[in-house]
């Protein structure tokens, strides 16, 4: 095991760190994804070591959340050509996306393990991402201090009131005495170096790094101050996520529509250029049974790419919330189970069966097998094959697939209603 201390943030103490131009669609950050190759026992038993990690550590001690899939089939790749070559070398078993606002590029994770190894390695893979995150989130607000710096010392000052803050200091003590590799932060030994401290940083130097967080903003952004830097970063590191919130409170609307400008499916909805077309075709098609009569075409310029739907629950899904997008000015998140009656009459539009209601049972988890016992809900895997799918076709036009794409039941669509064509027939059905 490396000492991540004494490493740069770009090293993984697991795995091998691949770096993109742009974010493969399919993939959602913070997943742990069990790629379809090597879909056997290790991948149900990754499932299952990765729930216990995570209930073990608890969501509040991580700045991520996290979830695992496993793939059905590979995503695609084509415009990836260095994360596909990494994935064929290792012929890795896991992959995740990490999330690091700060990066105009985008970072994956890929891991090859054995089961002897698979509990410390998955440890290891929380812990890189945790890490790099952590890193990035600091940068990024390390920028705002500097463009900012009366409304971040202001908030900094307020979040270290709090008895979680200093918790979280003296947690990061303790782990730093014991096991350096823990701190979840930028590199301590030369953050210490920097400020020409030996051994532990105390309180009361703590505290006076707080008091000086004004000055050492501006030192920092007149010449890049590196003890100034050194102290930016060892009081960012100690901010959990409810002072990270107060933090970002304090920044007027403007900062904030900044700050989350790269990630904001609304602003990429208004520049995109592709639009969403549901089509007639007429046939279910023998070969895929989730293509029906209707079906979904991307178009970007003079390109059109047919979305294939793993599962028919998954596609009359997607219908529902593009119809209710196409009708409404504003939408909000949709009770699927509300949905019954659009849902069947849907179904049978687009694939000449009378089985929604069955169909419908399943998706909201209250369709029973052969015994008679109650089945578990697929509405999680008709989210996951909507985001593969729909992504898909948004990697072969490049591009990015933030506001065509559902991800969990609380989401809607955020492309524009004018990039949408229905035909009114089936909007009907739902009236």
């Amino acid at each position: 095991m490396n000492v991540m201390d004494n490493s740069p943030i770009d090293v993984p103490v697991v795995g091998r760190l691949v770096k993109e131009e742009y974010a493969v669609g399919q993939l959602a950050d913070c997943c742990l994804y069990a790629l379809p190759s090597n879909v056997n026992a290790i991948a149900v038993e990754g499932k299952e070591v990765f729930e216990k990690l995570l209930a073990s550590m608890g969501e509040k001690q991580l700045l991520n959340k996290y979830d695992f899939e496993v793939l059905e089939k590979m995503p695609v790749l084509d415009n990836h050509p260095t994360l596909d070559s990494a994935i064929k070398e290792e012929q890795c078993q896991f992959v995740m996306s990490l999330y690091t606002p700060s990066k105009a590029d985008k970072q994956y994770l890929l891991l090859k393990t054995e089961r002897e190894k698979l509990y410390s390695d998955l440890a290891m893979m929380l812990y890189t991402s945790e890490r790099i995150s952590k890193h990035s989130v600091n940068e990024l607000l390390k920028d705002f201090a500097i463009d900012t710096p009366d409304v971040f010392c202001d908030g900094v000052k307020e979040a270290a009131k709090s008895e979680k803050f200093w918790k979280n200091y003296f947690v990061s003590i303790a782990s730093d005495m014991f096991h350096p590799t823990f701190g979840m932060r930028a590199s301590l030994p030369k953050i210490r170096e920097a400020l020409k401290i030996d051994g532990i940083i105390t309180h009361q130097k703590k505290s006076a790094m707080i008091d000086r967080m004004m000055e050492n903003i501006n030192k920092f952004r007149r010449n890049r101050d590196e003890k100034a830097e050194a102290e930016l970063n060892y009081v960012l590191s100690s901010l959990d996520i409810e002072s990270l919130k107060r933090v970002l409170t304090k920044m007027s609307k403007k900062q904030l529509e900044t700050f989350c400008k790269t990630t904001n499916p609304k602003i990429l909805a208004q520049e995109s250029t592709m639009t969403l077309e549901i089509k007639y075709v007429g046939e279910v098609d023998p070969n895929n049974r989730a293509d029906g009569n209707y079906r979904l075409f991307l178009h970007k310029n003079y390109d059109q790419i047919h979305v294939h739907f793993g599962r028919r629950e998954a596609f009359i899904l997607y219908l529902i919330y593009i119809i209710d997008k196409y009708e409404h000015d504003k939408v909000d998140s949709l009770n699927i189970e509300d949905y019954r009656s659009e849902f069947n009459s849907l179904y049978l539009a687009v694939y000449g069966q009378d089985e929604g209601d069955s169909r419908f049972d399943k998706l909201i988890g209250r369709g029973k097998d052969e015994n008679g016992n109650l089945m578990p809900s697929q509405i999680k895997h008709c989210y996951s094959d909507i985001r593969m799918a729909v992504s898909d076709g948004c990697e072969k036009l490049r591009e990015l697939p933030a506001p065509f794409i559902l991800t969990d039941p609380n989401e809607h669509l955020y492309v524009l209603k004018n990039k949408l064509s229905i035909p009114r027939t089936l909007i009907e059905l739902t009236i």
